[in-house]
């Protein structure tokens, strides 16, 4: 972010959480699969996410980020249309 705001670009950092059975349906989503080849395993898929959840810290914790133009949504039940909708009004990017 440092280098593009060093040449006076304005940066967003757009977090999203969804719950663990929401992300292993979404894995195995035709959109998903189309266009991202690693996925199309899906068991290797599904066992590199729950890995990587035991391993990392995924999520930033409440608090930690502090940049102006930070926004976190859980999109658990929410279609990405609904996402964008959010991240445009927040953001003012009409």
């Amino acid at each position: 972010m440092k280098l593009f705001e060093s040449h006076g670009a304005t940066t967003y950092i757009l977090e999203l959480e969804s719950d663990i059975e929401i992300r292993l349906a979404r894995n195995k989503t035709p959109l998903r699969l189309a266009e991202k080849p690693t996925k199309r395993n899906i068991e290797w898929s599904e066992r590199e996410l729950l890995s990587s959840m035991e391993k990392y810290r995924l999520n930033s914790s409440p608090g930690e980020i502090n940049h102006p133009n930070y926004l976190r949504i859980n999109n658990t039940a929410l279609a990405p249309e609904e996402v964008a909708d959010q991240v445009i009004e927040y953001f003012d990017l009409v």
